[in-house]
């Protein structure tokens, strides 16, 4: 019999033993035994009763579900006691035996006491305590005057629907001027990109978001600037520039790493990641017609001017010259290669053993190379990866920039990282960082790339990090708040790397999470509360105000649910799983809608817009250069789709959101491993705050899955899914959640 009902009915089961190792001995005075039987609920066995007697004795029984061998005997004898299988409630009875005396025997069952799991949260409180952040795209998120592109008013006027997934806070992505779509090349600190609005309507969206008991993170780009900055145009333009210093610029250089002039390395004797770029001062081409001789085996090309006709270029060669296109040379003798060429351009040549760029193929200038010369042979510089290959240049500067990413985003120089807040490019950004806090409201920052600060040398980069968090923070106390200025740092690295990383912040996004969420939705749950509690613990060894940032993906990785198989029941089950997770959750734009997505054709494939409405027609496609998905933006992935239907993905993040924003046990208790013995299909884990505990259970398997429970669950708060319980067996359907308030 199922019934739905919260109250869970408790049934005192006796055990007792029914086969004696001997027989009773035989007395005059009428015995049985044993006393009493128990049966489970769908236990149809035989039970034996022992009956001892000088003489004739009689059985008989109280209730019509209860079944006799036989009902009278003499002397010793047994008697053979069924029952019917129980499907209803507990039940007892009474088997009597008649002789020289009276004597009973208590029969019990258990009932088939199954309670349908009926979750009833307490009612919200309107108090926001889960610290769950939204990563929010402001060029894709919300158009609000029709031009394609997202902006401060389009997330003001969605202020409604952040609030009702419950989120705290708002990370956006970098707010500045920029040459690009994705904005993490800023073109000037000190205000915002007019595509997305005024200063005051990025101040008004703050206030309105504070309003709502969210606040405001900017996307705060440290490691290099935009090509177009001012700072670096200027620069640029002129070598006794004070901004020369902002910059990472040499002369050689090979030599001045290795004499430890390149601050920015952090010590290391080559960069973690990047290359030089010639800074283009002057005609770095030529326009004439050029005489080139390859020496392929000391790896020289000579060139001379000349006014003999030019060569028709081979289409298939073992070598070629390439400006603007791959020419190719005549052999001539053993390793040596000519051939005579009109040249038009301003950047100069490369010599190729391809006619393509395969790994290996492209030769030209190291970067200490300087220009060539009419006549003097030119050591050609390669290597594996074609890393670091410059243009071979006939004439300009032989200056050069560093940059950890492309030449579009040259690297800031913080000088030596010990004293890195005492540069004037620290002291400059620092400077726009006090403005946002001070005159705006903002609340925290999201830190870029801080692993190529200085080069991924962790000892340089905590330095650096420790100097920014604590001017920062200090700007935050005088702007009059009590509390710490929250900032999270992009760390992209290992575990056992990134922990390091809190000895300069608070916070750093844990990017081992999503492969330990994955596997558990997956199927493998085996790991998954040790592995949370070993990073959590990680952290706070580190530091004791440590935060531990959790986040599936974000705009730099493929969508999670391609790593769920673009399975619903999946997705629904990890949002359920991060919401009940300890630790600062990140939910990333369009994750709560179901949106997949592969970078293979560029990364705005994995920065779609939201669709809000079934018809399309809100949606800011231009701010990702139109490049969407339109198989996967149709109606029923819409916002306004999924408002409407109870069951969709967007309404289980609404749910389990508001569940943590309203027990605290969840929004900031400690995670403590349950034991159950589900094996490795389910993850049950206690989470405790004060005085407040809860048991959170789930199943991740693809078939019900049953733990037997010593925990009242006579309070349950949530639900995915499906769950029942039979006593002290809790029994979970494929792919469920359940939380109970202890």
């Amino acid at each position: 019999m199922i019934r739905k009902y919260i109250p869970l009915m408790a049934a005192l089961v006796l055990a007792f033993s029914c086969n004696p190792t001997t027989e009773p001995t035989v007395q005059d005075t009428l015995t049985v035994s044993p006393a009493s039987l128990s049966f489970e609920a769908e236990d149809a066995s035989v039970k034996l009763v022992y009956v001892t007697t000088a003489g004739d004795w009689s059985a008989s029984l109280s209730a019509n579900w209860m079944h006799l061998e036989k009902s009278s005997g003499t002397g010793k004898g047994t008697l053979a006691l069924k029952v019917d299988a129980n499907t209803g409630e507990d039940r007892t009875g009474t088997l009597t035996v008649k002789g020289a005396s009276t004597a009973t025997v208590s029969v019990t069952q258990k009932g088939k006491n199954i309670v349908q799991i009926v979750p009833v949260a307490d009612a919200f409180d309107g108090t926001k305590r889960a610290s769950t952040t939204y990563q929010l795209l402001i060029y894709s998120f919300a158009d609000s005057d029709g031009d394609g592109i997202g902006d401060f008013k389009g997330i003001q006027d969605r202020l409604g629907y952040l609030d009702g997934l419950g989120v705290t806070a708002l990370w956006l992505s970098p707010a500045h001027p920029t040459s690009s779509y994705h904005a993490y090349d800023v073109d000037d600190y000190s205000t915002v990109n007019p595509l997305y609005g005024t200063e005051q309507d990025f101040k008004n969206l703050i206030d309105a978001a504070h309003g709502k008991g969210i606040k405001i993170y900017m996307d705060y780009v440290l490691n290099h600037s935009g090509r177009n900055n001012a700072w670096f145009q200027q620069a640029l333009a002129d070598p006794a520039s004070p901004y020369r210093e902002y910059y990472v610029f040499s002369d050689d250089p090979e030599s001045d790493v290795r004499a430890g002039k390149i601050d920015n390395y952090g010590g290391a004797s080559s960069p973690g990641m990047g290359s030089w770029h010639q800074v283009a001062s002057g005609s770095a081409g030529y326009a004439g017609r050029l005489h080139f001789v390859l020496n392929s085996t000391a790896k020289t090309i000579t060139v001379t001017e000349t006014t003999a006709p030019a060569d028709t270029p081979l289409a298939t060669a073992d070598w070629y010259i390439y400006n603007n296109d791959f020419q190719g040379m005549k052999k001539t003798a053993d390793g040596m290669y000519e051939i005579t060429l009109d040249m038009n351009n301003d950047w100069g040549f490369l010599v190729c053993s391809k006619k393509d760029w395969s790994s290996g193929s492209k030769y030209g200038a190291s970067s200490s190379a300087g220009n060539i010369q009419f006549g003097v042979p030119f050591s050609l510089y390669t290597n594996a990866n074609n890393d670091a290959v410059g243009n071979i240049r006939f004439g300009g500067t032989s200056t050069s920039y560093f940059a950890s990413f492309d030449a579009s985003m040259p690297d800031l120089n913080y000088g030596k990282y010990a004293q890195a807040s005492e540069s004037p490019a620290f002291q400059a950004i620092a400077a726009t960082a006090d403005r946002w806090i001070t005159d705006f409201g903002v609340d925290g920052f999201r830190l870029d790339a801080v692993l190529w600060i200085y080069q991924a040398q962790v000892k340089a980069n905590q330095a650096f990090l420790s100097q920014w968090y604590d001017h920062c923070n200090a700007t935050w106390h005088a702007a009059g708040h009590a509390d710490d200025i929250f900032m999270v740092g992009e760390a992209w690295e290992g575990h056992d790397t990134e922990k390091q990383y809190y000895k300069g912040l608070t916070s750093c996004f844990e990017f081992e999470y999503f492969d330990v969420l994955a596997r558990a939705v997956n199927g493998n749950a085996s790991s998954y509360v040790s592995s949370v509690n070993r990073f959590i613990s990680d952290h706070t060894g580190q530091r004791p105000d440590a935060v531990t940032s959790f986040h599936m993906t974000n705009h730099d990785q493929n969508r999670a649910a391609e790593s769920f198989g673009r399975d619903a029941a999946k997705e629904k089950q990890a949002a359920a799983m991060i919401l009940t997770t300890p630790g600062k959750p990140f939910i990333y734009q369009g994750e709560e809608l179901g949106y997949y997505g592969k970078k293979d054709n560029g990364d705005e494939y994995v920065r779609t817009p939201i669709l809000w409405d079934k018809a399309g027609t809100q949606c800011a496609k231009k701010g990702v250069n139109n490049k969407v998905d339109t198989g996967m933006l149709k109606a029923e992935i819409s916002v306004e789709s999924q408002t409407a239907d109870a069951g969709s993905l967007l309404n289980v993040y609404k749910t389990w959101s508001r569940l943590r924003n309203t027990y605290p046990a969840l929004a900031e208790g400690t995670m403590t491993d349950a034991g159950l013995s589900g094996g490795s299909s389910v993850a049950a884990w206690y989470m405790t705050s004060g005085s407040q505990k809860m048991l959170v259970i789930h199943n991740v398997a693809s078939s019900e899955k049953s733990v037997t429970v010593k925990d009242n669950l006579s309070k349950p708060v949530a639900l995915l899914g499906s769950a029942t319980l039979d006593h002290d067996v809790l029994t979970l359907g494929a792919r469920s959640s359940v939380v109970f308030l202890l």
